[in-house]
């Protein structure tokens, strides 16, 4: 009886190993001559719903403006779906999805269509996804999917503007000149 006590009290006490998303770190190069397609677009709508082949689990529909395209063939609005999502006050979260938001707009790299469907359709998970701030296209900056600066990241050098930030036309000339190396 005493040995089953100690193992019990080990068991209680070791660490839970923690959960989570792991993706491999890509520079935007690699991001960039990845891409399927890349364009610059605007959250048009995000809808979540129950996948139709499986019910119980959710996916997110995000239907975006493209207002410039960068590389691939894309018409004037493009889906995307993702998984995870939130119906009927029940959230289903894939750790490291992004969120996105009605109206925000972003540079968009893709990864070719699959069957059956990727988690994420950005290139990376999550990588391919840049959040861009600013109202005028000459102020306009690209910052991470979360918002946050891009200064000391792997962008290339011909690429950052003042304090770090690219601008969204050196940031769309860095993702072209990558492709056509």
């Amino acid at each position: 009886m005493g040995a089953w006590v100690v193992l019990t009290a080990c068991a209680i006490a070791m660490p839970q190993a923690a959960s989570g998303t792991t993706v491999a770190a890509m520079t935007t190069e690699a991001q960039a001559v990845s891409a399927d397609r890349i364009f610059v677009g605007t959250v048009l709508s995000v809808v979540s719903q129950p996948k139709a082949d499986r019910p119980k689990y959710f996916e997110t529909v995000v239907r975006w403006y493209v207002e410039e395209t960068v590389a691939g063939t894309l018409k004037q609005t493009v889906t995307t779906t993702f998984s995870g999502g939130e119906v009927g006050g029940v959230r289903q979260r894939v750790d490291g999805m992004p969120e996105i938001k009605i109206g925000e707009r972003y540079v968009v790299m893709l990864a070719a269509d699959q069957d059956p469907p990727l988690v994420s359709p950005f290139i990376g998970f999550n990588q391919g996804l840049y959040r861009i701030d600013g109202v005028s296209r000459a102020e306009t900056v690209v910052h991470d999917r979360n918002g946050r600066s891009l200064a000391g990241t792997a962008m290339p050098a011909a690429a950052r503007g003042a304090g770090g930030d690219p601008t969204l036309d050196d940031f769309l000339a860095a993702l072209r000149a990558a492709r056509a190396k």
